[in-house]
């Protein structure tokens, strides 16, 4: 089907420590290969990427142009790329003019070993954690389909959004994350968009996968120390 991939580079990666002052973490090594092109190589040559780039934007297009000189990348410049009214939902507004279209949402601190399915419905990539506080979390019913979404609050889920997500009814989500401006942690969330496509007829199912985070100094550490003996 005719897709395409978003990733989001743009933000500052304060939860990495000392790395995050040298270079994006999107550059972040991990089985002798960059997380973000961990992330790229795991999808057909045709299928456009579209970067949402802000700090260090320089590395990441560079790089990237440099090491697929024949790959269709589109850069997108998100200026306010920290402070209040910042975050991921305001980087993927930016990114919008590119994807009408279905699509893969892609968060640059999440690795999966599994293949990724294209967006040909609606799905949300999770995966079962101890605790859910510091995430988007949500609830399934019988059918794994997506019945709740709790966005870093205390509730009884097990679920975690990874950072991961296929949107097929890319007009519904569109509509309900411009129309929701609600703040968390003074970002602009993606929930927002994740919501109404919760909310739609088709409705939107969870998607299972064995998970990798890179976006704190410990879990990008625990990633490193995982593929030490394995391969993907």
């Amino acid at each position: 089907m005719n897709y395409k991939v978003v990733i989001l580079t743009a933000g500052v990666g304060k939860r990495i420590g000392s790395w995050g002052e040298v270079f994006n973490k999107a550059l972040l090594p991990v089985n002798f290969k960059p997380v973000i092109c961990q992330i790229i190589d795991k999808f057909p040559t045709d299928v456009e990427i579209i970067l949402a780039v802000g700090y260090k934007k320089e590395q990441i297009t560079t790089y990237l142009t440099t090491v697929y000189p024949h790959r269709k990348l589109a850069f997108v410049d998100v200026e306010k790329y920290t402070g209040e009214g910042s975050g991921p939902g305001y980087s993927l507004l930016k990114c919008k003019p590119h994807l009408q279209c279905p699509f893969i949402f892609y968060a640059v601190d999440t690795i999966v070993t599994d293949p990724v399915p294209e967006p040909s419905n609606n799905w949300y990539g999770v995966a079962e954690v101890k605790d859910t506080l510091r995430f988007c979390s949500c609830k399934v019913d019988e059918q794994n389909k997506i019945v709740r979404i709790d966005d870093k609050n205390k509730n009884d889920n097990t679920l975690a959004f990874i950072g991961l997500a296929g949107v097929h009814e890319y007009d519904i989500f569109w509509r309900s994350l411009e129309k929701n401006i609600t703040l968390i942690g003074g970002e602009l969330q993606v929930s927002n968009g994740f919501l109404g496509l919760m909310h739609s007829q088709s409705g939107m199912y969870a998607q299972t996968f064995t998970w990798l985070d890179t976006g704190t100094q410990e879990e990008y550490n625990r990633t490193k120390e995982y593929f030490k003996t394995r391969q993907f």
